[in-house]
Formats: C-alpha cells, sequence, structure tokens
C-alpha cells in the first residue's frame, strides 16, 4: 500500500496553501494566479489512501478561499454603496446650490 500522495497532488497542496495566504493577505491577484495550475493537477493526479488526506485538506483550503472571497465581496459592495450616498449627497448639493 502506497503511503505517499502522489506528486501531483502534493504540489496542488502547496498552490492551495500559497494561494490561501495571499488571500489572507488580501492579495487577489496573486491568489487567484495559481488556480489553474492547482486545478489542472488535480485532474490528472491518481488518488490513493494518502492523497484522499491531501484531498481533504485541499477541500477545507478552499472552503475558507471561498468565505475568504465572500468577505471580500462584501466589503466591496459596501464600499460601493457608501460611494453611491456620497455621490448622491453631493447631486442634491450641487443641484439646491445651482437653484438657488
Amino acid at each position: 500500500m502506497d503511503v505517499t500522495p502522489h506528486p501531483d497532488l502534493q504540489r496542488a497542496l502547496e498552490l492551495s496553501s500559497q494561494m490561501l495566504q495571499m488571500a489572507r493577505a488580501g492579495d487577489w491577484a496573486a491568489a487567484t494566479a495559481h488556480q489553474s495550475e492547482c486545478d489542472r493537477l488535480l485532474r490528472q493526479a491518481p488518488v490513493n489512501a494518502a492523497g484522499l488526506m491531501v484531498l481533504r485538506r485541499l477541500y477545507q483550503d478552499q472552503q475558507e478561499l471561498l468565505g475568504l472571497a465572500a468577505a471580500a465581496r462584501d466589503a466591496v459592495e459596501q464600499g460601493r454603496a457608501r460611494a453611491r450616498t456620497g455621490h448622491r449627497a453631493v447631486s442634491a448639493y450641487i443641484n439646491a446650490a445651482g437653484s438657488s
């Protein structure tokens, strides 16, 4: 019985860990840079018993990444909402000043 995960799974885990670190730091360009390579490695790697543990860890990383992405998306949306409110306030002020 093989107790070592396939090297492609090991590499995918390394990439996933790097992606997660970059996402935690808010560097989304770097966090997504390795996604296609990680996906490719996962598609081609055979899975043995040891590989199942790697897949479990990859799944946990992906769940955390999704959570971080959702939080970042929400923060961007809140910023956009504040900007829209500010824009409306400035427009109302300009309109009021122009009609005086």
